[in-house]
């Protein structure tokens, strides 16, 4: 029989070390088994039955096609700016329908294309195929948590618009950095929790949205609503800046991208033309560093580097 005490640090929390943190921890871990596997399979459902709509938006001209496109036009120029040699192996995880994976084989790289949900490999082929470059692509259903590829296999992994879906980015930004070699690159987005179009409605109010979660959780558990389904969840840029550099990642560049669409009680007030307009000037001032504002905007982009191994010390 093991004796043991249980330890708390100075926040109260039982101790990382004490067994009864470990039995609590491996508890929560099985419990956890059957919801996580529920939440991959609604995201993935959702996403194959809007795969059409994920493909069409970079296409639309509204506020929300708009900043998408300027997303993936900011990442595309990151990717561009770090002067990777010709043949260089990138990944996309969450590939989506492949439209940026064809852009960087347009470049001359040898493109990972992955994705979860079968639907969008499929349109991720079609793509490469119909731009020439079917042969610089090669696209396959994987898992975040767990892709298969060994250590150290890519100069630069793309993760875009995937962290929002993830029931832990822990995990996912773990074998993301696995698979990147040393010295090698991560370019990344979230959701960010402190958008302005948030702030500007009641609705969506960031402090209010913990209490809305919890009391969406006990009207599920009593019966009174049904499952919420896929929804996309929100990160601070500190909270993920926090994120990236526990996975071992050292932050290069970020910024925030999107502005709109405005809303009040759910209601949008402008129409696409004004919400773009309205959309691209707050971009401009953003851009300029203008404080706060250069913080708030819909979509952060994040590029990082993973460290370079340092060999141990003689004799140990």
């Amino acid at each position: 029989m093991i004796a043991a005490t249980c330890k708390l640090t100075q926040d109260g929390n039982t101790h990382l070390d004490s067994p009864v943190f470990l039995i609590l921890r491996w508890r929560r871990y099985l419990s956890n088994i059957g919801t996580a596997a529920d939440h991959q399979n609604c995201i993935d459902v959702h996403f194959d039955r809007s795969s059409a709509y994920w493909t069409d938006i970079y296409e639309y001209e509204d506020v929300d096609g708009t900043i998408y496109r300027e997303r993936r036009a900011v990442v595309l120029a990151l990717a561009q700016k770090l002067g990777l040699p010709a043949e260089s192996r990138i990944l996309e995880v969450g590939c989506g329908s492949g439209l940026t994976s064809v852009e960087l084989a347009h470049e001359g790289y040898r493109i990972q294309a992955v994705d979860s949900v079968d639907a969008m490999i499929q349109r991720t082929r079609q793509h490469a195929d119909k731009a020439g470059v079917g042969d610089r692509i090669s696209a396959s259903v994987r898992s975040v948590y767990e892709l298969g590829y060994p250590d150290s296999s890519f100069d630069l992994v793309l993760k875009i618009g995937v962290a929002p879906w993830l029931h832990s980015l822990e995990e996912a930004l773990r074998e993301v950095v696995r698979v990147v070699r040393p010295g090698g690159y991560l370019i990344t987005t979230a959701d960010n929790w402190w958008r302005l179009n948030h702030w500007l409605d009641p609705r969506y109010w960031p402090p209010l949205q913990p209490v809305r979660r919890q009391v969406r959780d006990v009207l599920e558990r009593c019966g009174l609503v049904g499952p919420r389904g896929a929804s996309a969840r929100f990160h601070s840029t500190g909270e993920f800046d926090s994120c990236l550099l526990a996975a071992g990642l050292e932050k290069i560049a970020g910024r925030t991208v999107g502005f709109g669409p405005f809303s009040f009680l759910g209601w949008k007030f402008l129409s696409d033309s004004s919400g773009v307009r309205v959309h691209r000037r707050l971009q401009q001032l953003a851009d300029r560093g203008v404080p706060i504002l250069r913080s708030m905007g819909t979509q952060y982009i994040v590029l990082a580097r993973k460290g370079v191994a340092t060999s141990a010390p003689p004799g140990r």
